[in-house]
């Protein structure tokens, strides 16, 4: 996002998704049966210095300790300890899509429960926003070149290499760049009435639109273009999902007792 964005507007952003996510954790959890968990990287007491906010979304929540030299190793942990815990399906979702649909998460819950193995959620950048699984498999976290578009794909060959199939959720998006944060300015443009909307990433985009940096253009290069809209791909609308919203996983992880 910098430069496009001062660093402390990167910052206000960041704790924003946070604080939505949480949110969203805590509103659709009770609902669904699911037990929610939170890994933040910073201590306890550092987060209520820093991020307040995000502190209060949090409270009440369990917390479990992120462990290791990359994302993959931090997520690795996470299922193991969720599994020592006695939870036979984890979900685990980033902080940084305030707008994904909670019935996406419904979904990666009954692909669980109705026998696979693994469940993922492909992002437009080429990660992924959500994974589940009934078992530990180290193989979905080694070796993959975190941080470039090539996440979703080298995971998938290393399951493919264990003889484990993933169920494939429908694509949504990161908030990672200035074109992200115009998808979620269309998205809360078109929120339902009376479903609980992200506030906190709310506020920071109508800020962005009152010095006119969104809509934000993105500069392509010269070249065919895509019908307006088709770069969503058949991901669903904010709106619809929320509308249904039941079960809630959240980064860092909430899981579904036996």
């Amino acid at each position: 996002m910098v430069p496009w964005l001062s660093e402390a507007e990167a910052l206000r952003l960041h704790i924003a998704l946070v604080e939505d996510s949480l949110r969203l954790l805590r509103a659709t959890a009770a609902e669904s049966g699911a037990v929610p968990f939170v890994s933040f990287s910073e201590t306890r007491s550092a987060g209520r210095r820093t991020a307040p906010g995000i502190a209060r979304a949090a409270a009440g929540m369990e917390r479990i300790a992120q462990r290791g030299a990359d994302l993959g190793a931090r997520l690795l942990g996470t299922f193991r300890s969720l599994r020592a815990r006695g939870f036979r399906r984890v979900v685990v979702i980033g902080s940084d899509s305030p707008t994904l649909p909670p019935a996406v998460l419904d979904q990666a819950f009954a692909a669980l429960r109705q026998g696979g193995e693994v469940v993922l959620g492909p992002a437009e950048d080429g990660g992924y926003y959500l994974v589940g699984s009934t078992r530990v498999l180290p193989e979905m976290f080694e070796g993959i070149p975190w941080g470039t578009d090539r996440v979703l794909r080298a995971t998938l060959q290393g399951l493919h290499r264990s003889g484990v199939r993933a169920v494939i959720l429908p694509r949504w998006y990161d908030v990672d760049r200035p074109a992200d944060l115009e998808t979620a300015r269309r998205d809360l443009a078109d929120w339902p009435r009376g479903v609980p909307a992200p506030e906190s990433t709310r506020a920071f985009v109508r800020a962005l639109l009152s010095d006119g940096r969104l809509p934000y253009q993105e500069e392509r290069p010269a070249g065919p273009t895509s019908p307006p809209g088709s770069d969503r791909g058949d991901r669903p609308s904010a709106a619809r999902g929320a509308a249904r919203a039941r079960v809630a996983a959240g980064r860092r992880g909430a899981s579904r007792r036996p």
